[in-house]
C-alpha cells in the first residue's frame, strides 16, 4: 500500500513541479510563444493536482486509522498481540522519512511561487496527520490479531489475510505463505512480531483452520 501510494505521488510530484518552475521563475516557453507565469489555467493545474495528492493520501490515512481501529478491538480476536519493537522502529523511521519529504516538496513549492498553493497545503496536513497516528500508536495500538476469518497486522501498514479460500499453508521460518485458488499466493511476515511470540502465533493461526481442506506443511 505504501509503495503503490509513494511511488504514484511521486511520479506526479515531477511534472508538478516542473510546472512551478516554469511559473515561479516565468520561464519563456517558444513553442507556446509565452512565458512561464502567462500560461493559462494555473489555478486548475494547482486544483487537479492537490486532489489527486488528497485522494491518495486521504486513502492510504483513513485505511490505516480504520486497520488500528479494528485491531484494537480485542475482544474479537482469538490471538491479539502489539507488534515486536523492531517493528516499530521500522515504523517510526519510514514514517518520519515520509513526513520529511512531503514537507519539503510543499515547501519547495512554496518557495518556487512564493505562494501557499492547494497541493502544498494537502502535503502539510498530511505530514502533520502522520505524526499524529504516530503518538497515536505509541502506546501499544499497533497489533497483530488472529480470528476465526483473518489476520490482520496494522501499523504504517495494514495487512489482512483470509483463510476462507485457502488451500495450503507453508509454516517457513520467517514468515507464513497462503496459498489460495487460482493461484494466488500471500506471504504474512513474522517478523513484525517478537521473537517469544511467533511460535504462539503460529498455533493460533492452526487453530483456525480446517485441516480436512487445508494442507498445512511446516518448514522450519
Amino acid at each position: 500500500m505504501n509503495s503503490f501510494t509513494n511511488s504514484v505521488l511521486l511520479f506526479f510530484s515531477i511534472p508538478l513541479i516542473g510546472f512551478c518552475i516554469y511559473v515561479g521563475y516565468d520561464v519563456q516557453i517558444d513553442f507556446l510563444h509565452m512565458s512561464g507565469a502567462e500560461l493559462p489555467f494555473q489555478s486548475y493545474v494547482y486544483l487537479a493536482f492537490g486532489l489527486l495528492f488528497f485522494g491518495l493520501l486521504g486513502w492510504r490515512s483513513a485505511r490505516r486509522w480504520m486497520g488500528v481501529y479494528i485491531v484494537n478491538k480485542t475482544n474479537r480476536f482469538a490471538w491479539n498481540s502489539p507488534i515486536s519493537n523492531k517493528r516499530k522502529q521500522r515504523v517510526i523511521t519510514y514514517t518520519l522519512l515520509e513526513v520529511l519529504v512531503m514537507s519539503s516538496l510543499a515547501c519547495a513549492l512554496y518557495i518556487t511561487l512564493d505562494l501557499w498553493v492547494f497541493p502544498a497545503a494537502v502535503l502539510i496536513f498530511f505530514s502533520l496527520e502522520n505524526i499524529v497516528f504516530l503518538l497515536s500508536g505509541a502506546k501499544s495500538r499497533f497489533r497483530v490479531g488472529v480470528s476465526s476469518k483473518a489476520i490482520i497486522a496494522a501499523d504504517r501498514e495494514v495487512v489482512i489475510v483470509y483463510f476462507s479460500g485457502l488451500q495450503k499453508i507453508t509454516l517457513g521460518k520467517d514468515s507464513i505463505y497462503f496459498d489460495y485458488i487460482k493461484e494466488l499466493q500471500l506471504l504474512f511476515p513474522t517478523d513484525c512480531l517478537e521473537k517469544d511470540q511467533i511460535s504462539v502465533f503460529k498455533k493460533e493461526v492452526q487453530k483456525m483452520i480446517d485441516r480436512d481442506k487445508v494442507l498445512i506443511r511446516n518448514k522450519d
